[in-house]
Parts: C-alpha cells; structure tokens; sequence
C-alpha cells in the first residue's frame, strides 16, 4: 500500500504543478473531465482509480458525487482503449498484436464478469433460501409466542375480574 500511496501524492504533486490542482482549500467541485484525466494518471502508474483513490488526488469529493463518475469513466475506457488510433508509422505486425490484445482483454473482462454474475446470482439463491426458511422459522416460533401471551392476558383478566367481584 505505501507504493500506491506514494504514487497518488506524485499525481497530486503533478497536478498542482501543472495548476490543473489548485492548492486552495475551496476548489471548484472535480468535473468529469478532470476525473478522468486524474484515472488515466492513476491507470499509468498501476493504480486502480477508486473513489478513494481519486479523493487522495483529489483532495475531497462526495463519494456520491464521485462514484456515478467514475462509473461512467471505465463504462467508456473499453470503447476508449478499442478504438484509440493507432499511429501510421506503427509496422503492421504491432498492429495487428495490439488488436488481439485487445480482444484477449475484452474476452478475460467478459469471462470474469460472467464468473462475477454467476457467484452474485448464487449468493442471492442462498441468502433468499435463508430468508424464507428464517421467514418459516419466524412464524413457527410465533405461534406459541403469540399463543402463551393469549393465555397469560386471558389469566390476567379472569384473576382481576375474580378480584372486582
């Protein structure tokens, strides 16, 4: 963890050097644009943009406000990434390296999405499967619960009754 605390503090030093980072306590709240310019800092140097991350750079920001954002930067880093211009002078063998990258990265993120979604949905059967069957307990415990009050209250009633005659 020091290595990346080390390297989100050379971001920050960077931006401020660069007057993209204000020093000043009251800034301006952080715009997608600068959001983003900040996760591609973070991706080169091999920190994964987080909410946290980025308030380390950042210097504050409403995780409510932040995390929509950053949503909406990786939802683009795929078509980023996918269609990002190759330069002409790059030899046609890198090229066409560069593209099966590509589709090795698209084909791991989508396999590992599904393996994500499958252990969700597996979670989500059990904790339901747990919620009925404490749901049926609930209602088995219930009825004598219920029932031994009924017959306490009713007990009480009779003995005041027997004690106003």
């Amino acid at each position: 963890m020091p290595a990346e605390d080390n390297a989100l503090w050379k971001i920050r030093e960077e931006l401020i050097g660069e007057g993209l980072l204000p020093g000043a306590p009251m800034r301006a709240p952080l715009e997608q644009a600068q959001l983003d310019d900040i996760a591609w800092r973070l991706l080169r140097a091999g920190v994964q943009p987080t909410v946290e991350s980025l308030r380390t750079v950042y210097g504050r920001g409403s995780p409510n406000r932040l995390h929509p954002m950053l949503r909406q930067f990786y939802a683009g880093l795929a078509t980023r990434l996918q269609f990002a211009p190759l330069a002409e002078d790059v030899p046609a063998p890198l090229r066409q390296l560069w593209l099966q990258a590509l589709d090795l990265a698209m084909d791991a993120v989508t396999a590992r999405h599904a393996a994500q979604s499958e252990e969700l949905r597996r979670r989500e059967a059990e904790l339901d499967r747990r919620e009925a069957a404490l749901a049926q307990r609930g209602g088995d415990l219930a009825a004598p619960v219920l029932g031994n009050a009924y017959r306490r209250d009713s007990s009480a009633r009779t003995r005041g009754d027997s004690s106003q005659d």
